[in-house]
């Protein structure tokens, strides 16, 4: 399989650091792809003719960009920026277009867990979602002194506040197919990004927690979120999967 990223930045550099298949690479700031040592593209229809797997590293925005286009190209699509997904109208084209183009869409876990279990639960259906995330103060760009509450609502509303940060309560919306309750913490002490889920259903209730370090490439990154899309890649060439 050829695999190309989408955003010359710490995931792709974990991703490349990790894989052998990484044919092609695109940036709107192509001059960041200079040092990965993957040929890089000068347009999105050059890049998309050299790869069957895309792997978005970009940006909500660069989602919203690309993401219809590669699915029309027929190319299968790893989205690592969910808050691009955030709206439901396009979010629902999107799907139904990968159904009749008959390619695949892969959201991986990026810097939670407990996935498995929220797609069982959902069977059964779930009536409650909330995420209380905590991050450092510098890694949300907030000044703070103590344990502060910096936002609290919705995951629509988290994604407009904190675009680059909270993909997660989206990621957890489209998982859980109800509305979250999100509330997120800036502490000057902590030196992970932490993020508690709570769900209530038929099945039960669940408690999850992650307490992710950051990545070393890129510190506002998680290095569990880094981490994700690889796993995903490493199952799709595994005969074996567990927890899919």
């Amino acid at each position: 399989m050829r695999i190309g990223i989408i955003g010359c930045g710490a995931i792709a550099k974990e991703i490349i650091s990790r894989r052998k298949d990484i044919v092609a690479l695109y940036d709107v700031k192509h001059e960041k792809c200079s040092s990965l040592g993957i040929e890089s593209s000068s347009s999105i229809d050059e890049f998309l003719e050299k790869v069957d797997l895309v792997v978005e590293a970009a940006s909500p925005q660069a989602v919203r960009d690309y993401a219809m286009k590669i699915v029309n190209a027929g190319k299968d699509l790893l989205v690592m920026s969910v808050g691009g997904l955030v709206d439901r109208e396009f979010r629902e084209k999107l799907f139904a277009k990968s159904k009749e183009k008959n390619v695949k869409i892969y959201i991986p876990s990026g810097a939670i867990g407990g996935l498995d279990i929220i797609r069982a639960a959902k069977i059964a259906g779930i009536k409650k979602a909330k995420i209380v995330s905590t991050k450092n103060c510098k890694t949300l760009g907030v000044d703070c002194t103590s344990r502060t509450l910096v936002f609290k609502g919705c995951a629509e509303d988290a994604i407009k506040k904190f675009p680059k940060s909270t993909n997660v309560t989206v990621l957890l919306m489209i998982a859980t197919g109800v509305d979250v309750e999100v509330e997120v913490y800036v502490d000057p002490e902590v030196k992970e990004n932490i993020h508690k889920i709570y769900l209530e259903g038929e099945f039960g209730s669940a408690s999850i927690e992650v307490r992710n370090k950051p990545s070393k490439m890129n510190p506002k990154t998680s290095y569990l979120a880094a981490l994700s899309p690889i796993s995903i890649l490493e199952s799709l060439d595994s005969t074996v999967r567990i927890g899919a």
